[in-house]
């Protein structure tokens, strides 16, 4: 029989507290799991995201300094682009086994000639470079717009550039080998001269069969080699990659995908890390 409370009212047994007890645990187990799943879904699309919006925002100013790089209303034949080499990831020389870095001129005070520097700073003379930050460890892309450096998008991995030339002046790219697509080139022995077609099989798009004795690099011994190599002055149109990757591996995620970044060959190891490619191509309005 059940025990009564002294106002008449029927109680619980230890047992039926016990069940109800055990019952409640387990249906907050439940929510909390519910929770956790949905936090840490959340915490993933928020990564996902930020890494898209970083890209995004990057891509924007790249294409619309790319347009203005060479602007010469005096037509004065000064302003260009003028060095593809790539650069070390922390000081400022060029680095053979760095990233590549894109540098140009504009005309802002339209005098018709360049502004030197001053200690290095100059709104005429401008750059985007991939940094490494030795305090955080992490890698950004870097705009310097001739008032110094800034990052323009964090943990950028790598970045990928390849040129459209015009050596003729007729107003339009190259084609490779008297064919239907454009000359791709690039620097690899950072004398500041493109030597190298990243589309080598000739089938309009750079991708991992370009690079045909798979070291991971699209160089001249695949089968692109220009000689003579084509100066800087000749680029009429820049072709970009930018990779980004998560700052931090996210759980139960695998990336086992290959991507294309310019001339190198960038293979994910299942690490856990989100990575995302963003790639577009841009004809210079100035060049």
């Amino acid at each position: 029989m059940k025990k009564t409370s002294g106002i008449g009212a029927p109680g619980f047994t230890l047992v039926e507290l016990m069940i109800a007890l055990v019952v409640g645990m387990v249906a907050m187990g439940a929510v909390y799991t519910v929770y956790a799943v949905h936090q840490k879904e959340y915490r993933n699309q928020q990564i996902r995201l930020s890494i898209q919006q970083d890209l995004r925002g990057a891509l924007v100013i790249l294409e619309d300094q790319m347009r203005l790089a060479g602007y010469d209303p005096e037509d004065s034949g000064r302003f260009g682009i003028t060095d593809v080499r790539r650069y070390h990831l922390v000081d400022t020389r060029d680095d053979p086994d760095g990233q590549p870095a894109i540098f140009y001129t504009v005309d802002l005070d339209e005098s018709g000639d360049p502004d030197p520097r001053n200690s290095h700073r100059n709104k005429e003379h401008c750059n985007f470079r991939i940094r490494d930050d030795q305090e955080t460890g992490r890698r950004y892309l870097a705009w310097d717009n001739g008032a110094g450096r800034n990052p323009l998008a964090e943990n950028i991995q790598a970045l990928g550039l390849a040129y459209g030339v015009d050596l003729d002046g007729d107003g339009r790219l190259d084609t490779w080998a008297g064919g239907a697509h454009p000359i791709w080139a690039v620097d690899t022995d950072n004398d500041n001269r493109l030597d190298t077609h990243l589309d080598t099989d000739n089938n309009g798009v750079i991708d991992e069969n370009d690079d045909a004795n798979g070291d991971l690099q699209i160089t001249a011994g695949d089968g692109g080699a220009i000689d003579p190599p084509v100066p800087v002055t000749r680029i009429r149109a820049v072709q970009v990659w930018l990779l980004a990757m998560s700052p931090l591996p996210l759980q139960g995620h695998g990336d086992q995908s290959t991507y294309v970044v310019g001339d190198r060959i960038v293979k994910a190891a299942g690490d856990g890390f989100v990575r995302r490619l963003a790639q577009t191509t841009i004809i210079g309005r100035n060049l």
